[in-house]
């Protein structure tokens, strides 16, 4: 009698052993998967603030284009309307790591008063997370946003 429960305390601690093992084998094949999770919602994150800052830069710039203003430049000369309006988007969105790959404003000269302008540009996302680059062609997605203004009588 006295055999057989020490035979039974092995088999509980040889059992004990094995899904100590098999839990060590689980957690180091789930903790990839975990990461490259952690890492989609973290570029997800960056790529949503991203769409969210360069849609109010247009808006801005739009709300700018309207008032017939312009700025000028580090001399002191004034810009074109056209170049104000780029100048104002790229202001607001300088703190992101995007490229501008194509910039329009219809009319080019921004429009007279009570002409609509209409401002259109596309980015280019670069993704920086290794796991979530290799998953597009590329690692960076390309989005456009666009605004239509009716010009105030300036």
């Amino acid at each position: 009698m006295v055999g057989s429960a020490s035979g039974n305390a092995r088999k509980r601690r040889g059992r004990l052993g094995c899904q100590r093992g098999q839990s060590a084998v689980e957690f180091i094949l789930a903790v990839p998967i975990v990461i490259l999770v952690l890492a989609g919602i973290v570029e997800f994150g960056r790529h949503y603030h991203a769409r969210l800052t360069l849609r109010h830069a247009v808006a801005e710039a739009g709300r700018f284009a309207v008032t017939g203003q312009v700025l000028q430049d580090t001399l002191g000369n004034p810009m074109t309307r056209a170049q104000s309006i780029t100048h104002k988007i790229q202001t607001a969105a300088s703190d992101l790591n995007v490229q501008v790959t194509e910039l329009n404003i219809t009319p080019p000269d921004a429009g007279g008063p009570g002409e609509v302008v209409t401002i259109d540009a596309t980015y280019r996302f670069q993704f920086v997370m290794p796991g979530i680059k290799q998953l597009f062609g590329g690692g960076y997605v390309d989005f456009a946003t666009a605004t239509s203004v009716y010009n105030e009588p300036f």
